[in-house]
């Protein structure tokens, strides 16, 4: 099982559904720019961009400053904050090359998402949310081929592996009684297969557009519950273990569209939008109230992500590069949970790369991310407790480096 801290939105949350991973400061350029072998993931129609054969690794580093604090004044239950959060790692590798004139081949293998928390056993939170990962990774063959110099189309399949764990305590003390804490585990992994598609058109060497379409991905995913320590009479638990709980299991359908423009002085900017059908995305917190399961469905909202960004030269082997990210509030508040705390996200991102005389290159950058404050009023319930609070220093900062073989 993978187990992520709590990494909130910046977790590529709603990143990942846009497709979005790396690319330029605060993940602009994504569909039209093209100029890395990560359009193989984002738009393959890209590929015709790419002369030759061409690869790059990619490596962000997350760590949030966010911190979750519960308002004591309002909350029924003990135990205080959640556990801070700790830095992840998230790898990416892709490969473009190109056959005869008018056709490209390639392949992407990365973990389009990372969504979780750890908050611990003993949090005032715990009867609602102890542990919550999910991670996808995915491999995606690609293919694109140039019909003229103006237009290029492409594919690519998503193959995807998920790794889910719910991990949620269950409240022994019905009636005044002084036992300790049972718990409900919910675990899950499974494949399943999806597709993108991808277009691209120059107007000329300098402006193009670019779209992109992809499936949803349903997940064939094999579940397990699980109860440790629960006082419930066994019948009570031997149907609560044979419900069929599908945890996120769901990776949701997105499109997108964006504009590349590079200027007679070299410089260059891009705009992207991608629309996320977020309301399929499926469960992420199962919890036992007396007797029953309590697994939330139907919360999320679809969403639209818009990037805008810029580069222009420092001099022959060096280029600057900035960003701005928005991404719209997935799920309103009344809804929001603690499995995936998400709100409306804005980011800012630095970029510089720089030309090894190999023709190599490589770029370093940083991007802040304000995840928002992402209130949550769990409301009274007489099993759980009720369990308010908000994000206090709400950011997180991403430190990207990326390596491009020419």
């Amino acid at each position: 099982m993978f187990h992520y801290p709590r990494l909130t939105l910046t977790s590529f949350a709603l990143l990942f559904a846009a497709g979005v991973q790396a690319h330029g400061p605060a993940f602009t350029g994504v569909v039209a720019k093209a100029d890395t072998a990560e359009t193989v993931f984002s738009n393959p129609a890209g590929m015709s961009q790419l002369p030759g054969r061409q690869m790059t690794f990619n490596g962000v580093l997350i760590n949030t400053f966010s911190e979750f604090k519960v308002d004591e004044s309002q909350t029924t239950v003990g135990g205080g904050n959640p556990r801070d959060s700790e830095p992840s790692l998230v790898p990416s590798f892709y490969y473009s090359t190109q056959y005869q004139e008018d056709w490209h081949f390639g392949y992407s293998l990365n973990v389009p998402t990372g969504f979780g928390n750890t908050d611990g056993p003993n949090w005032a939170g715990r009867y609602y949310s102890d542990r919550f990962s999910l991670v996808y990774v995915a491999l995606s063959p690609a293919v694109s081929y140039d019909f003229n110099e103006h237009l290029s189309v492409g594919a690519n399949v998503n193959i995807m592996y998920s790794d889910s764990s719910v991990r949620t305590q269950v409240n022994n003390n019905l009636i005044g009684d002084r036992y300790e804490d049972g718990k409900l585990t919910v675990e899950s992994d499974g494949v399943g297969v999806g597709a993108s598609l991808g277009m691209l058109y120059s107007f000329s060497p300098d402006t193009r557009i670019g779209l992109t379409w992809s499936s949803q991905v349903n997940i064939d995913m094999d579940t397990n519950v699980n109860f440790a320590n629960v006082r419930r009479p066994q019948a009570i638990i031997d149907s609560l273990q044979s419900q069929n709980i599908e945890v996120a299991d769901n990776v949701p359908m997105r499109a997108s569209a964006g504009l590349y423009h590079r200027m007679q002085n070299d410089w260059d900017f891009t705009v992207d939008v991608i629309w996320v059908e977020f309301s399929e995305f499926g469960v992420t917190e199962v919890q036992l109230d007396e007797n029953t399961l309590n697994a939330p469905e139907g919360i999320y909202n679809d969403f639209f992500v818009a990037t805008v960004g810029m580069t222009w030269p420092i001099n022959t082997r060096m280029r600057g590069a900035v960003g701005a990210l928005w991404v719209q509030q997935p799920v309103d508040d009344e809804n929001r949970g603690f499995g995936i705390a998400l709100d409306e996200m804005w980011g800012v991102g630095a970029e510089m790369t720089y030309k090894l005389d190999s023709g190599n290159d490589i770029a370093l950058g940083v991007d802040i991310i304000d995840n928002g404050s992402a209130p949550i009023d769990s409301g009274p319930s007489l099993f759980k407790g009720r369990v308010v609070g908000e994000s206090k220093n709400h950011y997180t900062m991403l430190l990207d480096f990326t390596y491009n073989w020419r």
